[in-house]
């Protein structure tokens, strides 16, 4: 059995047994959980009946007065939302340990509901019970709101850029209308990791690609590189990077980037739009893309009061270089609150039309990033494994979902060697194996949370 020896200088943790690590807290970015930092009243789920089961709801309240407020609980199933565990009782008590559990699958076609949303209300709410309504609108009383989203397991998922996708189900729908294809000819990931989107003619009609996120991410800054040409797309074709929930509440929450040349309408260049449903006056934006736009990044920030769009030439960076700025844009109006958005790639065709040139059309992604609100605050390195079967390294880290870190490493605190980029945590806590460590005696290891 190892003998471990842990030391502690001020910020500085060192064990060692016999490799070393060290957390540099003083100098690492991250996230605490969320649970430690609110102030302001906050609900969260916790367990969740898987697609198909039956089951209990569960979840816990925090910073709110738990004998004064209490959790109602919504589904989404077949296209209408219903309160449950139902209209008898709606409201669902929270204990005092700020837990809570409601029955969500009273009924045998509760088990296909794909949304799932718990409010945290005053115990006086007393609003209509909800028994089969399109939009789910958050009332006023609503002091904290958490959405799920559920996916069926027969549908086809796959993995781009860390997150888990499926493929819109074959058929003809809009936008256009268009035939969408599930076929790997129209979507897939190449061995770079980049996604594939086609426009492909097959069995004698002209087949659209669109792919949607198996998880709703909320508040927070949304990017797409593209490294496709984006001032060169055939006329008739339409790339959209959106979020859309099938809530149609609050215009189905549609926030919209799209490339077009919309069949020469506006023009003989492509264009980009920034839109905000439901496009009302100064809830949209148009403008031309320059030519020799080879790699761009669109990107925006959702925040409670408005949403701020960007367009860069070139990947991701900031501050951005001025010269590289293709457009920003800052929309006040009509913003809707997050809950249940999934984010959505299409590649389609305008009216349904057939490509202007009469040949298929591919689009490619490099990669898409979700940065949630907020500044991080120091990461913390856990305990180091050194059992693992080919002498990996694995440090647990204490940071934040959502957020995308770097790993480095370094034998003396001074010359340090980046061997993880861009892990995404899937949780508070996560972990990280560092699969090729160094033969040093003394090992340290620091993180830093991508901007």
């Amino acid at each position: 059995m190892s003998r471990l020896v842990k030391m502690v200088f001020g910020n500085l943790i060192k064990i060692s047994a016999p490799w070393f690590a060290a957390e540099a807290v003083g100098v690492c970015l991250a996230f605490f959980p969320s649970s430690a930092r609110a102030a302001s009243p906050a609900i969260a789920i916790t367990n969740m009946p898987a697609y198909g089961a039956k089951g209990d709801l569960s979840g816990y309240v925090t910073n709110a007065d738990l004998a004064t407020n209490c959790v109602v609980v919504f589904i989404f199933v077949d296209g209408d939302w219903y309160t449950k565990p139902g209209c008898v009782n709606q409201l669902t008590p929270i204990q005092p340990n700020g837990a809570w559990t409601a029955n969500i699958t009273p009924n045998s076609n509760d088990v296909d509901a794909t949304e799932i949303a718990a409010f945290l209300v005053p115990t006086n709410y007393d609003l209509a019970c909800v028994n089969g309504q399109e939009g789910l609108t958050i009332p006023a009383q609503a002091e904290a709101v958490v959405y799920a989203v559920r996916v069926a397991p027969v549908t086809p998922q796959f993995n781009f850029s860390g997150y888990g996708w499926f493929r819109r189900a074959p058929g003809l729908q809009g936008p256009g209308p268009n035939y969408y294809s599930d076929s790997t000819n129209n979507i897939w990931v190449d061995a770079q990791g980049f996604l594939h989107l086609a426009i492909t003619y097959t069995n004698g009609q002209w087949q659209c690609a669109e792919i949607i996120s198996d998880r709703s991410f909320g508040y927070g800054q949304y990017r797409f590189t593209v490294v496709s040409p984006v001032d060169s797309l055939d006329p008739s074709v339409v790339l959209g990077m959106f979020t859309w929930s099938y809530d149609t509440a609050y215009s189905d929450r549609e926030i919209d980037i799209e490339l077009s040349r919309w069949n020469y309408q506006f023009g003989s260049n492509n264009v980009e739009d920034y839109a905000v449903a439901p496009y009302a006056a100064g809830q949209f934006l148009r403008f031309p893309l320059p030519a020799s736009v080879t790699n761009s990044t669109h990107s925006f920030i959702w925040q409670p009061t408005n949403i701020a769009f960007q367009s860069l030439n070139g990947d991701f960076a900031s501050p951005p270089a001025s010269s590289n700025i293709l457009e920003s844009w800052n929309c006040a109006i009509g913003t809707p609150p997050a809950g249940g958005e999934q984010v959505q790639i299409n590649l389609w065709l305008n009216k349904g039309n057939a490509p202007v040139y009469g040949k298929p059309v591919e689009v490619i992604l490099s990669e898409f990033e979700f940065v949630p609100l907020g500044t991080p605050q120091p990461a913390r390195l856990g305990p180091l494994t050194t059992n693992l079967p080919a002498g990996e390294v694995q440090l647990a880290v204490q940071g934040a979902m959502d957020w995308h870190y770097n790993m480095l490493s370094s034998s003396n605190l001074l010359n340090w060697v980046t061997i993880g980029t861009n892990i995404i945590a899937t949780n508070d806590l996560f972990n990280f194996v560092d699969t090729n460590p160094l033969s040093w005696r003394s090992r340290f290891y620091e993180t830093l949370t991508e901007p």
